[in-house]
């Protein structure tokens, strides 16, 4: 039984990774609130199972109908309601109905790309968006783009809306800086579902033809979940899913980070790894491109561009030790603009 007389924060969430539960920790250390979130618990991507904690309970999403859902809400009388954006029809179902009694905010790390369809959903944008959601919670200047042209004021557009765990990633740069002083690791790594849309056998073929051309102890590794397109290169390792404290403890290994995706609205990794201290590769098509800055802290390719990613690898190859560690300090210190108490922040900021 989750019933208090705390304020408290409903998430109607798809699925649940540990960074969303950095900001629900957020929510309840910074405004003694209560969080419930309702998210996916059927067809996941990942293996990761949120686990209740003092003040945050996680309700099976299969557990509820459209009357349920409403009880539910309405038993707690939220401060505010979270809808993960469009993709649950009973989520919307439930926003419809309580918007104007409660603040109804909505993630949105759509990217403005100016497609037909997006075009063509600006006109739309009341029925899509607006009769559900009272705000739109972003997390970069591409998706307040986006907000905007959906017809949001920017009153009602609020920043910082993903961010990596700080308490995980931010204490592993200063544990792990000195070891890399030592012997910096001549690893690039991608960690990440393997999909064809996150641009992994692209990577595979970039760095196999670097490695065929350039001779040197640099290695590849991928981590995460899916299926991967086949490799039996020496030069190349293959990890199960991790989650944030494995994965930031391995990262000590590893020397840089590639995300080759064709397309990701923001990439919470990116943020992940520019905090742990690894200079980035990353395609332009990643809206998180605040975090890698060309030729600072890392460089950006054009996505689906293979001579532009073998370039970026072979850029990364011919730096010093000492020029990627200089790379991946300035990458940490880019990584402070965003962080779970900002994001708790910005989401009760709509209350005032």
């Amino acid at each position: 039984m989750s019933l208090n007389k705390k304020r408290n924060i409903i998430y109607l969430y798809s699925e649940v990774m540990p960074y969303a539960i950095a900001v629900m920790r957020a929510l309840v250390q910074e405004f003694d609130v209560q969080v419930d979130c309702i998210c996916w618990d059927e067809n996941k991507r990942t293996p990761f199972v949120p686990a209740d904690e003092a003040g945050i309970y996680f309700h099976k999403r299969s557990a509820f109908n459209k009357t349920s859902v409403l009880q539910f809400i309405e038993e707690r009388t939220p401060a505010i309601i979270y809808v993960v954006g469009r993709m649950d029809k009973l989520y919307l179902h439930a926003a419809a109905s309580f918007k104007g009694r409660y603040p109804v905010v909505s993630g949105c790390d759509n990217q403005w790309l100016g497609t037909a369809k997006q075009k063509l959903a600006t006109y739309f944008s009341y029925l899509l968006y607006r009769r559900y959601f009272d705000f739109f919670w972003v997390p970069g200047r591409r998706q307040y783009d986006f907000a905007r042209r959906m017809g949001y004021a920017n009153g009602r557009i609020i920043p910082h809306f993903l961010t990596a765990d700080t308490a995980v990633f931010g204490n592993i740069y200063e544990q792990h800086k000195q070891v890399k002083k030592e012997r910096y690791p001549h690893t690039i790594v991608y960690a990440g579902r393997f999909a064809p849309t996150k641009g992994v056998d692209l990577l595979i073929q970039a760095f196999t033809e670097v490695k065929n051309e350039m001779e040197n102890d640099w290695q590849l590794v991928l981590v995460g979940s899916g299926d991967l397109p086949y490799t039996d290169k020496p030069f190349i390792k293959v990890r199960s899913f991790m989650q944030g404290p494995q994965m930031a403890m391995e990262s000590r290994h590893w020397g840089v980070f590639c995300l080759p995706s064709i397309y990701e609205p923001w990439g919470v990794v990116i943020h992940e790894f520019t905090m742990a201290g690894l200079p980035v590769i990353c395609s332009d098509s990643v809206g998180a491109d605040a975090l890698v800055i060309n030729n600072y802290n890392g460089f950006v390719f054009k996505s689906r561009d293979k001579g532009q990613l073998k370039n970026a690898i072979v850029e990364v190859m011919n730096k010093s030790d000492e020029e990627l560690l200089a790379m991946g300090t300035k990458g940490h210190q880019l990584s402070e603009m965003h962080s779970p108490v900002l994001a708790a922040y910005s989401l009760m900021s709509v209350l005032q």
